[in-house]
């Protein structure tokens, strides 16, 4: 490995200083409390700090350890020095090198608390705003520290006699406002660090637990516990353990020792309460002896067990996340559905699942092996874990969580419990997706038939049937008026027959409302359904049908219910079979029935424009007519239909039945 000269240069300067410490602590006359502990802590917080610059030169951390390291150093050496040298009198600079001492320890210590946790584990802060309450920290500190220096007081605990510079008129200002500071940046730094504990996901959960087990307790070292050993002791794991978080936080055994740690460290503190306190209370009223005891202990068995399990499943939450908790987990994915909008949805779907199994990423497959969707590190080909989709026996999918590694292992078997508990709640997520893209490709297709049916009917009545009208209206103004003319009145019969044949064509062109509702395949279903609950039985042969222009679709449905309707009116037939199918670009509608045929005439309909009588006569064919459909319209409008969009249709009747077979191209054409 390359020598890191800064790292280097660092620990030989904290192992310097240490040893200076050392040797001025055992100088006769030294009145100070031994150095070499502390000394011995400034080393190890020094090295750790350079062995991250080593191997880790990007991440903060390595440089805040070992400032951290060095000002520990430092002020001990200071200490030593200027203790030892005021009290001599004969050292040159000892009472400054006291003064500086005394404020030194701070900026050696408070850093642990706020700065640390701030920027662990990946040595920059999580978000922009973590400036403000980390600079409110580091400037709070340096204030105390000036505070500390300029009172007199703060002079006394490292050597007798008067301070060198002292201020005690500022002292309380810099001390109220450099503790305002302090407390609220890392009170803020504190609260932020809960709630990224809260969101964390692996492995960053179990770093900031891992930082959690150690800086916790030795806070409560430094402020509570009289001794200083304790601290001291607890102050030489910080170092290891920020490396091991930031270094080896893939270690399979930190895991265990974080579980194993936190609930036997606080099950062994409850236990020391409750005794403590219930042997307290039941001394001062039964008195003394072996009853107080043994209440206690009879209290802290029963509660035991229990305070166990609770501990326990605290702490897997607290490593784990929800991993164990099945029932939390389903709660909470169907909270994360409540919350995000529709385009976030299936992400946050993902993301829950990922972080209740503390997987890398997940990721959805759709049933042909393509990737919906995907979030985190979940590459193609890499999966441990496939949870197949279904709703309503319909495949949707397949949920795949790549392979987890580090501190959590490999997934076992509570994992894929887990896993299968959400799979169906996903299922549901993605099948409702899927229905809200359908309704929204089907309002968009009913929007555009209507608007285009709605700008049809105006360019009709506009172009046709209103010009019309008011030649009609003119004629009857002047015939009002009292002139009486033979050609007039027959222009207006005219025209008042060319208004009756554009009503006719509008009507005939009229886009029917269940192409809209339902589309053609349901909609010829539909009104077959409806003429099969009489006599006549109706069979309907659909096939695939891709997306058709509403010019055919129309003409197709128009055929297909105006032919099953003359079947049922007119041909006595017992069954009729109805087949549609797309082949090479064309659209062929065949309607078939076993009834006894049409007549010789209706079979020869005229062809368009050969006039408005017999079969094509919308108000003016016989009733009951054969030819005639459910509007009035026979076999001719339907010949019509087919031909205005380019196609064509034959009619096949004998006695045996009748057949009448359309086919339609998809490229329409007027």
């Amino acid at each position: 490995m390359r020598v890191h000269v800064p790292a280097l240069v660092a620990v030989v300067t904290a192992a310097a200083l240490g040893a200076f410490a050392a040797a001025v602590g055992e100088l006769p006359g030294f009145s100070v409390v031994s150095p070499v502990p502390l000394a011995a802590l400034a080393l190890v917080w020094t090295a750790t700090g350079a062995t991250l610059l080593a191997l880790r030169p990007g991440n903060t951390l390595g440089r805040l350890v070992v400032t951290v390291g060095l000002c520990q150093a430092a002020q001990q050496a200071l200490t030593t020095y200027g203790g030892h040298g005021v009290v001599n009198g004969s050292w040159p600079l000892a009472n400054w090198a006291a003064w500086l001492a005394a404020g030194l320890w701070l900026p050696g210590l408070v850093p642990l608390f706020n700065v640390l946790p701030a920027l662990y584990p990946q040595g920059r802060l999580a978000a922009r705003w973590w400036r403000w309450p980390l600079g409110a920290s580091v400037a709070g500190t340096l204030l105390l520290a000036a505070a500390v220096c300029l009172d007199p007081h703060g002079y006394d605990d490292i050597a007798p006699g008067p301070s060198p510079l002292t201020a005690p008129g500022a002292v309380p200002v810099l001390a109220m406002t450099g503790a305002l500071l302090l407390a609220a940046g890392t009170a803020t730094v504190w609260a932020g660090s809960v709630v990224r504990l809260v969101r964390a996901r692996a492995p960053e959960r179990a770093q900031l637990v891992w930082l959690l087990c150690v800086v916790v307790p030795f806070a409560a070292a430094q402020f509570l516990s009289p001794s200083q050993v304790v601290g001291v002791a607890i102050g030489f794991l910080i170092p290891v353990a920020v490396a091991v978080g930031v270094v080896r936080h893939r270690l399979l055994g930190i895991e265990v020792v974080l579980r194993r740690g936190l609930v036997y460290g606080t099950l062994t503190a409850v236990v020391a309460g409750v005794y403590l306190a219930v042997t307290a209370t039941v001394g001062s009223t039964l008195g003394r002896g072996p009853l107080p005891g043994v209440v206690a202990a009879a209290l802290v068995a029963v509660g035991l067990t229990p305070a166990r399990d609770r501990l326990q499943s605290a702490v897997d939450r607290l490593v784990h996340g929800e991993r164990r908790d099945p029932v939390r987990a389903v709660t909470r994915l169907g909270d994360r559905v409540a919350e995000a909008g529709e385009d976030e949805l299936l992400p946050a779907v993902l993301a829950t699942v990922a972080d209740a199994l503390r997987a890398p990423g997940a990721a959805l497959l759709t049933p042909d092996g393509e990737v919906a969707a995907r979030f985190g590190d979940a590459a193609d080909g890499a999966y441990d874990c496939l949870l197949p989709l279904r709703v309503g026996g319909r495949d949707l999918g397949v949920l795949r969580i790549p392979p987890r590694t580090g501190e959590h292992g490999p997934y076992g078997e509570a994992d894929r419990r887990l896993l299968s508990a959400l799979g169906p709640q996903v299922a549901v997520v993605v099948r409702s997706l899927e229905q809200a893209a359908d309704l929204a490709v089907e309002r968009d297709r009913v929007v555009a038939a209507t608007r285009a049916e709605r700008d049809r009917l105006r360019r009709d009545l506009h172009d046709g049937l209103g010009p019309a009208l008011a030649g009609v209206a003119l004629g009857l103004q002047v015939l009002r008026a009292g002139r009486t003319d033979g050609v007039l009145v027959a222009r207006l019969a005219e025209e008042t027959e060319t208004a009756v044949r554009e009503v006719r064509r509008i009507l005939d062109d009229l886009r029917p409302a269940a192409l809209d509702r339902h589309g053609l395949a349901e909609a010829v279903r539909g009104h077959a359904a409806t003429l099969a609950a009489g006599p006549l039985d109706v069979t309907v042969d659909i096939g695939p049908l891709p997306p058709l222009p509403q010019d055919t679709e129309a003409a197709a449905y128009r055929i297909a219910r105006e032919a099953l309707t003359n079947t049922a009116r007119h041909a006595e037939a017992t069954h009729a079979h109805v087949r549609l199918e797309v082949t090479d670009g064309v659209l062929t509608v065949d309607i078939a029935d076993d009834g006894h045929g049409m007549p010789a005439r209706t079979r020869a309909a005229p062809r368009p424009g050969a006039g408005e009588s017999g079969a094509d006569s919308v108000m003016g064919g016989r009733p009951g007519a054969a030819e005639n459909g459910p509007d009035g319209i026979g076999i001719g409008s339907m010949r019509r239909r087919a031909e205005r969009i380019g196609g064509r249709i034959a009619v096949d009747s004998g006695p045996g039945g009748t057949r009448v077979l359309a086919s339609l191209p998809l490229e329409a054409r007027r």
